[in-house]
């Protein structure tokens, strides 16, 4: 009878989100793999009065597959601090798009980081919109 050791290792909050397996068997050999989440793509961003759609494409693992989700971030253009995205851009998001609505006037980015349960990849480079 064979026996399996599964060790499953993640880095939680770095840029490159990985995870590691080892596996074991009562005959001595053993594998193991590991994969990385890819970073976000550059989205774009259109504003409708006081409502920002923010669009990207897929970003996947350096082995293949899709990411699961996207956390989407709104940065304060004059001051450059960052926010978590409220409304309908909150929490981890598994469309390639939405709409922030209620957004203040002024000017904005916004950025896209890849999500899988607690990985994340690195994030987007920066999409500014002006809400007037």
């Amino acid at each position: 009878m064979r026996w399996l050791l599964l060790l499953v290792v993640v880095a939680v909050g770095f840029p490159g989100g990985a995870a590691a397996a080892w596996a074991l068997t009562t005959s001595g050999s053993g594998a193991a793999r590991a994969k990385t989440l890819g970073p976000g793509n550059a989205p774009s961003a259109s504003v409708s009065g006081h409502k920002v759609t923010v669009s990207w494409t897929a970003s996947s693992y350096t082995n293949g597959g899709a990411a699961a989700g996207y956390v989407v971030r709104r940065f304060n253009v004059s001051s450059g601090i960052g926010q978590t995205a409220s409304n309908g851009c909150s929490g981890t998001i598994s469309a390639l798009t939405c709409t922030e609505n209620g957004v203040p006037a002024g000017s904005w980015q916004y950025t896209i980081t890849p999500a899988a349960g607690n990985w994340r990849g690195a994030e987007s480079t920066k999409s500014a919109v002006v809400v007037v």
